[in-house]
């Protein structure tokens, strides 16, 4: 397995070739490891390095990672060593900056990509033409669909943020923002860093990823939701909007009712006990001008624009075919 050798269009600082790298943490994905790793050895445009961080699996997907970087050079082992409860947030951080800190040089962009999913072949290729295209464009990624036992069905998170199962840094923007969080909330952390620092947060909404496990299917669904609400407290949620996102988990998402009262019982908690906020002002402040913004926009009955940058992507760009 030799990833496709196709070009992208000419556009990155003036090259033809775009240099970027991979990093998948990884816990009981044995599953789902081959498919990801048959997605990515089919891109128009591969990478240059795909490091697979394993962070305590049981299922035997430590040895079919390193099965993979033994039979590929482009591919890479890492075990964290860790040896924890299985937790979202903190956890896959440190694993993706594990694998970060292998990487020594930074490539051009580099993605953090979940391994339970499955890419069409020009998915970076067109990400990277994004790149090139909009020289302020600091987080890019595609709209993720899961299957609901019948058919693929565009997940819940907001349209507005890059979904964390699939997020591709610029590296200045990444150098920029100090990095990502350790915390529960990392995946809007980094994109109101970024746009708090003029960098643009670019959905593709013409670019699709099937993601074969939901958010917080790994763990009891009453804890996900409670760690969500503590993580939204450590973001900065402004009380009133939160509420709006508890009424809509209440009816809209399952268990009814029941996730949403544990999505605001964590957030009530994270408030009484006085868990600190993440260590960026101006990221709190984004986050909350553009929750002023979309409620004040909810109540004129408007639909609330999508932020970040000119157009869609490649399939909007008339010629970019």
């Amino acid at each position: 397995m030799r990833p496709s050798q196709g070009n992208v269009r000419p556009g990155w600082n003036s090259r033809s070739r775009v240099d970027y790298a991979v990093i998948t943490p990884v816990r009981d994905e044995a599953r789902h490891l081959p498919r990801l790793a048959r997605s990515l050895a089919d891109q128009q445009l591969p990478p240059r390095r795909w490091m697979i961080v394993d962070d305590g699996s049981t299922d035997g997907t430590r040895e079919l990672a390193q099965q993979l970087a033994a039979r590929h050079d482009w591919i890479e082992a890492i075990d964290s060593g860790a040896r924890h409860d299985r937790a979202r947030g903190g956890p896959i951080v440190r694993a993706f900056n594990l694998g970060l800190e292998r990487l020594r040089a930074l490539p051009d962009f580099v993605v953090k990509l979940d391994g339970d999913l499955y890419l069409p072949p020009h998915y970076f290729a067109w990400v990277a033409e994004t790149f090139a295209r909009d020289p302020r464009a600091g987080i890019v990624g595609g709209t993720v669909l899961v299957h609901d036992r019948d058919r693929w069905t565009p997940d819940t998170v907001s349209a507005h943020n890059v979904h964390g199962a699939a997020k591709a840094y610029r590296s200045a923007c990444l150098r920029d923002i100090g990095g990502l969080t350790p915390s529960m909330g990392w995946d809007g952390i980094d994109e109101y860093a970024a746009r708090a620092r003029g960098w643009h947060a670019r959905v593709l909404s013409e670019l699709t990823i099937l993601h074969y496990d939901k958010r917080g299917a790994k763990q009891p669904w009453w804890k996900a939701r409670f760690e969500e609400g503590i993580g939204a407290h450590h973001m900065g949620y402004r009380p009133d909007f939160l509420a709006l996102r508890v009424g809509y988990r209440m009816v809209f998402e399952h268990p009814p009712l029941l996730g949403g009262l544990v999505l605001g019982a964590g957030y009530a908690w994270g408030r009484l006990r006085r868990v600190p906020q993440v260590d960026d002002p101006a990221a709190r402040a984004a986050l909350r001008d553009e929750q002023r913004l979309r409620m004040r926009q909810l109540a004129r009955g408007r639909r609330v624009p999508r932020s970040g940058g000119p157009g869609d992507g490649p399939a909007f760009w008339a010629g970019a075919r």
